[in-house]
């Protein structure tokens, strides 16, 4: 519930910024841009506090489960950690790629909530605004956690030399090693789950979402060549030597690597088929463009906005092209004239979609793209998942 209200909180934040930078001529060009980084940046720090959060709900809760073993309960704990940590940093991406923008409606006929219209996708469409929410996401999420393991290690063995320096002040100048070796940090009882955890997350970067964000293994690379020495340096110099246990395996990580790398698989055939402009480009070049080039493809996935209320009578038509008559029409609660006759206006209003002018029904255009882009999924999957 706590995620579920945060990522509400964060779209009723877009919506409400979006629409105040609207009412500002100055700023209305960039309302979808500065909408888009700052919440991704809001996400950030919620993600890190909501980290906290959910280590101490699934401690509490693995604990009241009593497990048998100590395998067990790790087990248990680890999947309760991890199912934590995917809806947290996933939610937010989750919700651009593949709901924003998919019901907010057609102009006369939006869909509200709260009284405010849904949140909707830039001009360009989602792809670029899903490849900010990731680059913000896990570039943020890097940085947050390599100061956080460089310094709270630091912070606590300085205040545990502090206290030990005003126990005894006049020997310290004859502190020996061990003695400095214990005013060192302690490693947390849980050991090196933090860090299976980091690489974990980051992996899920790397693979659910690369398709619409390629620069990630990349990103990946340079925040494991930095943490290798922070590493290095952490467990050298600010934290006691661990105690050394053996392990059988890798415990449940390993199910939960196959699990990602699966469920990539799927959201990747999703993210070229319905977020991306790939199928209905091929559509285009292939059966509606006249020497197939993506020439006038743009216009083409504009559709015409409903035009309701007769100038001369006031009475509402359901068809907007009359073939026959010659109507001057007008936007509801608008000044502007039209002159419409067949298919052809003078001055017309336009937005993103393929859907009929006269009802706002979907095209058969459309149709035809969702039956491809359900088929490029299936071959994707299954060509894939049978490797």
């Amino acid at each position: 519930m706590i995620v579920v209200a945060a990522v509400i909180s964060i779209v009723v934040y877009r919506v409400a910024i979006t629409a105040a930078m609207n009412k500002n001529d100055a700023v209305r060009p960039y309302s979808s841009i500065t909408s888009s980084l700052t919440s991704a940046i809001i996400q950030v720090a919620i993600i890190t506090i909501l980290d906290k959060v959910y280590q101490k709900v699934a401690v509490v809760l693995t604990d009241w489960e009593m497990h048998r073993t100590q395998t067990e309960h790790e087990d248990s704990f680890t999947f309760k950690m991890f199912l934590f940590q995917f809806v947290n940093y996933y939610s937010s991406v989750f919700y651009i790629a593949f709901f924003k923008g998919k019901f907010d409606g057609y102009p006369y006929n939006y869909n509200e909530l709260a009284g405010a219209r849904l949140d909707q996708c830039g001009a360009g469409g989602c792809m670029i605004e899903l490849t900010q929410q990731l680059a913000i996401i896990m570039v943020g999420k890097q940085v947050v956690n390599n100061c956080v393991e460089l310094i709270i290690p630091k912070l606590k063995a300085w205040w545990r030399r502090r206290d030990t320096k005003d126990e005894d002040p006049d020997d310290e100048k004859c502190i020996q090693r061990w003695e400095e070796d214990y005013d060192l940090a302690d490693l947390n009882q849980y050991g090196l789950f933090a860090e299976y955890l980091e690489m974990v997350i980051q992996y899920g970067f790397i693979t659910l979402f690369v398709a619409a964000f390629p620069l990630a293994p990349l990103f990946a690379l340079l925040n494991n060549i930095i943490e290798i020495r922070l590493d290095a340096y952490k467990f050298i110099t600010t934290l006691r030597r661990p105690v050394a246990v053996r392990a059988q395996d890798i415990g449940i990580w390993y199910s939960i690597l196959d699990g990602v790398a699966k469920l990539s698989v799927v959201t990747n055939a999703f993210i070229i088929a319905v977020t991306s402009e790939f199928i209905p480009r091929l559509l285009y070049i292939y059966a509606e463009s006249p020497d197939g080039s993506l020439r006038g493809y743009v216009n083409y996935t504009l559709a015409y906005a409903p035009i309701l209320e007769d100038f001369d009578g006031g009475s509402v038509h359901n068809a907007i092209y009359d073939t026959v008559a010659v109507h001057q029409l007008k936007v509801p609660g608008g000044d502007e004239l039209y002159n419409i006759h067949g298919n052809t206006s003078s001055s017309t209003c336009r937005y993103r979609g393929f859907r009929e002018p006269t009802d706002g029904s979907p095209t058969k255009f459309w149709w035809e793209y969702l039956t491809t882009a359900l088929a490029f999924v299936i071959v994707f999957e299954v060509c894939l998942l049978s490797c």
